[in-house]
Parts: C-alpha cells; sequence; structure tokens
C-alpha cells in the first residue's frame, strides 16, 4: 500500500517507517527537516510543516492511508504551542481528506487523554483529560472521527502510552539513565514511586502496521504493555544490565503501584496484536542503540 507518513524522522517515526518497509509498504514521509536521514536509507522524504498547503508531491503521489505522527514542538506541551498543534493538524487531516485515494487513517493520540484517571483504562472514547496535551489530542480525534465518518474514510486513533526504546530523546527516563551510567555516575530520577505503563517503540511501530492493513471498523485502541511499573523499577533494571554496582537511592515503598495501564482488549480483538518485547530486552536494545548514537 502506499502510505503516507507524517512525521517520518521523529522518534516513533523512524521505528514506524522501519516496520512498514519490512512489510512491503511503499512509503512517502513528511519532515520539518529531511535531512535527517542518516538512518533512514532509502526513505522518500518531502520538506512539510503542519498547516501549509500539502506539497504536490503529497497530491500527486495519492496515498492510500495516512499515518500521522507529527507534533511539533516537544517537549513544549504549553498551552500556546498544543492549540497551535490542534489548528495546523486538524487542517492538515482534512487536506489528506480530500484526497480521493485515501480509505484510512492511523493516527497516535496519548495516554495523557484519559487524564487522572487510575487502574486498567476504560478504553472509551468518551474521556475527560485535564491538561494541555490530553485536551490537544482530544480535540484533534473528536474532529477527526467527525470528518472521517463523513468521509467514509476508515480511522485509527491509537492512544500511546509510555513508549521507550532506540532513537528517544536523551532527556527521557530510559536514555537519561543510560547516558548517566556511560558517564560513570549513579542514576539520578525524579519521582521514582511514579507508576507508568512502559511499551517498547518496536512493538508500537508493529501495531501501527497492522492498523495500515485493517479493513475492520474501530477507532480507539490503547498501545501499551498493559502492565504497570514504577519508574524506580525500570532505573533498578537498567542499572542491572550495567556494570555501575550502586543502586538509585531512597527507600521503597511498599504501598501499591498507582498509575493507569492500557487496556489492550482492543489492540488483541481487532488487530490481533499485543507486545512482545520485555522490559530488560528492550533496555538492552535502547542501550545498544544509544551506545551506536554516541560512538
Amino acid at each position: 500500500m502506499r502510505v503516507l507518513v507524517t512525521g517520518a524522522t521523529g522518534f516513533i517515526g523512524h521505528h514506524v517507517v522501519r516496520s512498514l518497509s519490512d512489510a512491503g509498504h511503499h512509503i512517502l514521509g513528511t519532515s520539518r527537516s529531511p535531512t535527517r536521514t542518516a538512518s533512514l536509507a532509502g526513505l522518500d522524504l518531502c520538506s512539510y510543516q503542519m498547516g501549509e498547503p500539502l506539497p504536490r508531491k503529497v497530491t500527486e503521489w495519492m496515498p492510500e492511508v495516512v499515518v500521522h505522527l507529527a507534533w511539533e514542538g516537544i517537549p513544549d506541551f504549553s498551552r500556546q504551542r498544543c492549540m497551535r498543534n490542534v489548528d495546523d493538524q486538524t487542517g492538515f487531516l482534512r487536506l489528506a481528506l480530500e484526497l480521493p485515494s485515501v480509505s484510512r487513517i492511523v493516527a497516535a493520540g496519548s495516554c495523557s487523554e484519559y487524564g487522572a484517571a487510575l487502574g486498567l483504562s476504560s478504553g472509551s472514547a468518551e474521556v475527560t483529560p485535564d491538561d494541555h496535551l490530553g485536551r490537544a489530542k482530544v480535540s484533534i480525534h473528536q474532529i477527526l472521527r467527525t470528518d472521517c465518518a463523513e468521509a467514509r474514510v476508515g480511522l485509527t486513533w491509537f492512544r500511546l502510552f509510555y513508549v521507550y526504546g532506540p532513537g528517544q530523546r536523551l532527556e527521557s527516563l530510559v536514555p537519561s539513565v543510560l547516558h548517566q551510567l556511560a558517564s560513570g555516575n549513579s542514576p539520578v530520577v525524579e519521582q521514582p514511586d511514579a507508576a507508568r505503563d512502559f511499551v517498547f517503540v518496536s512493538d508500537v511501530a508493529d501495531a501501527f502496521e497492522q492498523a495500515v492493513r485493517s479493513t475492520g471498523v474501530h477507532d480507539v485502541i490503547d498501545l501499551g504493555s498493559g502492565l504497570l511499573r514504577r519508574v524506580r523499577e525500570v532505573v533498578d533494571a537498567v542499572v542491572a544490565g550495567s556494570d555501575m554496582p550502586s543502586q538509585p537511592s531512597g527507600g521503597r515503598s511498599r504501598l501499591p503501584a498507582d498509575g493507569l495501564w492500557a487496556n489492550l482488549d482492543a489492540a488483541r480483538d481487532v488487530l490481533g496484536w499485543r507486545p512482545t518485547t520485555g522490559l530488560v530486552e528492550g533496555i538492552r536494545l535502547t542501550r545498544v542503540g544509544l551506545s551506536s548514537s554516541l560512538a
């Protein structure tokens, strides 16, 4: 299939492009920085910024599926930046829906859409976000859901939980701990008792590829591990795979972890998807990727 991928050179985009390519799809990527192609050799890219008219290259290529990953300004999730993303992205998506060749849109949402909810996520389309990112994603989803229904175009809206893996920003948890260890320092992290659902990026990329091929009727799908882990557990797993003898400082809480984890029912029932990369293996692969990038 001909698949247009926005944000193709980003962290998740890089892995999605690889999964799509391995499955035999034809890919056209968009990026604000199309020169970032050292690790994406052979990828056909065009320069594009959300909010602009569609490039002629895109309209003439006639994509069958749009995989929408772009989000501008990371890690700036201020109200102003999020509102700008809502305006620019809904404008882009409406232009994409005008292309007669497009039969499905697969887009990246966020677990932030669930707001302060705890426990197993509801997986519901109706949610109550409590931060700017969550509200922005919900706004885009609501508009896109209506527009796709009117255009009779399929929609998959993935709510991504805490994705990690090779190529992630150094400020993120696993890369930051790995970087501290590589510098000979004991890792220092904030909120060690916070609990999150961590999912490896290659598993997420495989779900996007399966959604591209899907012809089923579906909308919201959670993508996570379906497990809740404290931040300190993840840090301990990173340290255990290194030569650093010391463990993160601070006493261990005996209280059960509070947090939100992904409801994998829709991913299983609709796509036949489940995560296959455990935390230890995911950290090993992230370490290998980080070592290669710093070499």
